[in-house]
């Protein structure tokens, strides 16, 4: 009989053993796998014949599989094999990483249970216990009842097992009064053996799990009185006195009680107690967006600050599973603290990542179900600088980057490499870090700032969520830029505003400059210095169908916004954004029904001029760059038209927080811009800006004011061209031209205006009659025009120019446009040619020489032309803007003896009110 209690003796303690240790694993085997990694779970979801058996989706995406009673999953972690029934049994009893362990020893004769509670070291259950943290115990005897003395000695055996096989489970010394009242579950019978004497009645033994539940049991120890619970007080009657929960001092007690109502909290604080035998002292714990000894002071967080009893809580991570990219800017004041962490469970037992500074060094560890990697920075943190801190985890494996130091790698151990993370992303700090401190290294929260949180390339924007932030919760976080600008006196109506933690600028109006905007400047080119921008007149709903735009700039960073125009300030609705992304640029527009993200693969060279060009038709959209292959998107949704209400913004923007999330924008453009023109129509960056901040002026020859005599300096990348005004010719306007020259030459930058009445009297009306001489060079450019200041489809126009080698006599009454065209290429022949053009209410004609007439007919009954009686002999400023593409240059050539009306004889360069780059023909 002594054989066989033996033999049953040391087979239920191997069974408690394995079970016991298998309750830290996720896979159940407690071998080293020698085949390929399991992964825990498959992105998508349930559907038909997915898994071989069972299917659960998961929370946070992706799905497991799962096998019915009596099969296992297999290492594919889809198809099922049936198991023994030994092993069944023990599958049974696999409860995944429970808190609590609980073996009750049942006499079935007197029904008296004997009741010992495992609680596995360092762990403070986060419901149900709260209250209770149990430090580490030694198990060490059982209070007397019958068989005691032969489970002490089961209990015995399986403490020294564990502490040979289970490093990670630890029992301490203490004594447990009594339980007095407990709401718990049996879970599952493991098996039934005689522990007993010879004369003894079988007994069974169970172990049963206490899930993380309000109705777990509330202790009494000789410190701390519990409090009445509801639930089944029968399973537990005695409890053994040798497992003592050395529970501090809690708020909660009659004294913190006391102190707590004559010390109040401001703003939603809580009142808390230190806790500590020789700092019996309460204090407040304020919620995020207070601060203060009684938080009683409102704080608007940017950039946090850390206490060392501080956390803020980010939302939960939702695409970190399989693979991690994090980007950590930080600057520390102390060798220890929790600077990241999120985990499956409030416990860390199971998946789990953290950041913490370990004696100076960073250590980032994780857990993805089946064995903890642990990769350590090869120097330590620089304490009161600025750190930056890059981290890539693909699957098992994980690289660090700490500031310019060499990579350092590690692999997480057993067989899982997916992470699930339920919790949220804490920054700073843990609302219970001493429930962690065993698997993140260390029991103390961040001391320092932080300014930037970038994960899988998702900038965290460390402000409340309730105003435009990500942060959801948080205590006692203060605010590192707090009091920068406090000292600051900006000049000239400057305004000071905080950059960074520890910087600021002045913010200057439009014309003035400098640090403290000292300087009043006159800006050629501007240049934007990442906190700049120029504010314009919105496009409204002037770009419903269409929208080009050309753009000439210099980046000297790899990031910032260059234009922006939006339809609301609430971050929704229609937009249109362009802007450098770690250098490439990204043109996004959005119709109200998801946006259009068009991405030139090829990042742009800095410190060099580019020509950019931006259009859409409808959804369709399409980015180009210099002499780069385009690249072509299309917006989401049906929705076809653009309307953007608000203003535009140029280099910047006002506040970011008015931007549409989907444009991904958050700073400002640093470098120039040249040009930049809007359905051909020319934009200047500085006279028609409605407001401006922080521009500077480029560094660029226009600055030097090369153009003499007046002429105007025309920008062209690092080049320039002068316009020189009448009279005056050459590279810098610096010769002297004839003014009464009768053969002006004309290039295709170059035009002659008139504005007298009584040339704007021959021009318009029902009838005109044009005779001239030409001797022109180029094929295309624009001869004569008069039309009205801003041109419509509809508007009257009349215009005589060269379109690929044709000679068009062009003009609208109101009622549609006739172009009479005339072909022939021997008008370029470097020879005089007789230009005779005419117009009779809708009927017209153009001839040649006096020989060749081509006619044509405008539709409708108008017969009147109406324009802004200004007569443009040449080109114009600007002819593809001024004549609606019609034609895109200047004429280049000569002309002379132009007549109008038969008897007016017009002097070209005598009767000009103005022109420009005019020379004598030679």
């Amino acid at each position: 009989m002594a054989a066989f209690f033996d033999h049953q003796y040391t087979w239920i303690k191997v069974i408690f053993i394995v079970t016991l240790l298998c309750f830290h694993v996720k896979h159940f085997s407690c071998k080293k796998h020698k085949h390929p990694p399991v992964v825990a779970f498959f992105q998508g979801s349930c559907g038909r014949d997915v898994c071989d058996q069972g299917c659960r989706d998961i929370d946070n995406g992706g799905y497991i599989c799962e096998c019915y009673g009596g099969f296992r999953l297999n290492h594919d972690g889809i198809s099922c094999s049936k198991i023994s029934k030994d092993m069944q049994l023990l599958q049974e009893t696999h409860i995944e990483r429970p808190d609590i362990v609980k073996i009750i020893p049942i006499d079935n004769d007197n029904d008296v249970h004997t009741d010992i509670l495992l609680q596995p070291s360092n762990v403070k259950p986060s419901t149900g216990l709260n209250e209770v943290t149990f430090e580490k115990s030694v198990i060490s005897k059982v209070s007397s009842q019958k068989n005691s003395q032969k489970l002490n000695k089961i209990l015995d055996d399986v403490q020294e097992d564990l502490r040979q096989s289970a490093n990670e489970v630890t029992f301490g010394k203490g004594d447990i009064k009594e339980v007095k009242s407990v709401g718990i579950e049996t879970i599952e019978t493991v098996t039934t053996a005689d522990i007993g004497d010879e004369n003894s009645s079988p007994n069974s033994i169970k172990i049963v799990t206490y899930d993380q539940t309000p109705e777990a049991p509330t202790l009494e120890t000789d410190n701390l009185r519990s409090s009445e619970t509801s639930g089944n007080n029968e399973n537990l009657q005695n409890l053994v006195p040798n497992l003592l929960p050395v529970v501090p001092q809690s708020s909660d007690d009659s004294s913190s009680r006391g102190k707590c109502d004559e010390f109040s909290c401001l703003n939603n604080g809580k009142c808390v107690d230190d806790g500590t035998v020789f700092r019996n002292k309460v204090r407040c714990d304020c919620e995020l967006g207070t601060l203060g000894s009684k938080c009683e002071k409102e704080v608007n967080i940017r950039y946090p600050r850390f206490y060392g009893n501080s956390y803020m809580a980010l939302p939960v991570l939702k695409n970190g599973y399989k693979e991690m990219n994090i980007l950590l800017e930080f600057k520390p004041v102390a060798q220890f603290g929790l600077l990241l962490f999120s985990s499956e469970f409030e416990d860390a037992r199971s998946d789990f990542f953290s950041i913490a500074l370990i004696d100076g060094y960073l250590e980032f560890r994780y857990d993805c179900g089946t064995g903890m990697g642990v990769v350590r920075s090869s120097g330590p943190v620089v304490m009161d600088t600025w750190n930056t801190l890059r981290i890539h985890r693909h699957e098992t494996m994980a690289t660090m980057w700490l500031n310019d130091e060499q990579p350092v790698q590690g692999t997480s151990l057993g067989s899982y490499s997916r992470l699930t993370l339920r919790l949220n992303l804490y920054v700073g700090g843990y609302d219970n870090i001493d429930q962690i401190q065993d698997k993140i290294g260390t029991s103390k929260a961040f001391v320092g700032c932080v300014e930037h949180v970038v994960v899988n390339d998702y900038k965290f924007d460390l402000r409340k969520a309730e105003l435009v932030g990500d942060a959801q919760f948080g205590a006692n976080v203060g605010e590192c830029s707090e009091g920068l600008c406090d000292n600051v006196v900006c000049q000239n109506g400057g305004k000071c505003q905080v950059t960074s933690a520890d910087s600021h600028v002045c913010l200057c109006p439009l014309g003035t400059g400098g640090e403290s905007c000292q300087h009043v400047m006159d800006v050629h080119i501007p240049e934007f210095q990442g906190h700049s921008y120029l504010e314009f007149e919105g496009l409204g709903r002037s770009a419903l169908l269409f929208l080009e735009i050309e753009i000439v700039l210099k980046a000297t960073k790899a990031d910032g916004l260059i234009l922006y125009n939006g339809y609301t300030l609430d971050r929704m609705g229609d937009f249109i954004s362009l802007a450098l992304q770690d250098g490439h640029l990204e043109f996004r527009f959005d119709l109200g029904t998801g946006p259009a993200i068009i991405r030139l693969e090829n990042r742009i060279s800095l410190n060099r001029w580019h020509w950019v060009k931006v259009s859409r038709t409808g959804m369709e959209g399409i980015l180009e760059i210099d002499d780069q292959v385009a690249a072509i998107g299309q917006s989401q949704g049906a929705f076809t038209q653009l309307t953007v209400t608000q203003s535009m913004y140029v280099g910047g923007h006002r506040n970011f927080d008015e931007t549409s999330k989907l444009a991904n924008v958050s700073q400002s453009f640093d470098g120039c811009i040249q040009k930049l023109i809007i359905n051909n129509r020319p934009v200047s960056l500085i006279q028609d800006a409605l407001s401006g901040v922080n521009i500077e002026s480029c560094e660029h020859p226009c600055e030097g004011k090369p153009c003499l005599n007046g002429g105007e300096c025309l920008p062209r990348k690092d080049v320039y061209t002068c316009y020189c005004p009448l009279g005056y010719a050459g590279n810098n306007c610096q010769k002297n031209t004839e003014k009464d020259m009768t053969k002006p030459r004309f290039s295709s930058e170059s035009y002659l205006i008139y504005k007298q009445k009584v040339v704007a009297k021959k021009i318009g009306g029902d009838k005109i009659d044009i005779k001239f001489s030409i001797k022109p060079v180029s094929r295309n450019g624009l001869l004569l025009w008069s039309g009205p200041d801003i041109m419509q489809a509809t508007s009257d126009y009349i215009a005589l120019g060269f379109k690929d080698g044709a000679l068009q006599f062009r003009y609208n009454l109101g009622s549609g446009e006739v172009v009479i065209s005339y072909n022939n290429s021997r008008l370029f022949d470097g020879k005089w040619h007789n230009i005779h053009a005419q117009r009779d209410k809708q009927d017209g004609y153009i001839s040649v020489d006096g020989k060749e007439i081509v006619e044509g007919s405008a539709k409708g009954s108008y017969t009147m032309l109406n324009t802004n009686k200004i007569l443009y002999i040449g080109g114009m400023p600007d002819v593809s803007q001024g004549t609606l593409r019609k034609f895109s240059s200047g004429y280049n050539g000569c002309i002379q003896e132009m007549v109008l009306d038969n008897d007016f004889s017009l002097s070209l360069l005598q009767s000009a009110d103005s022109g420009r780059n005019i020379v004598p023909c030679s």
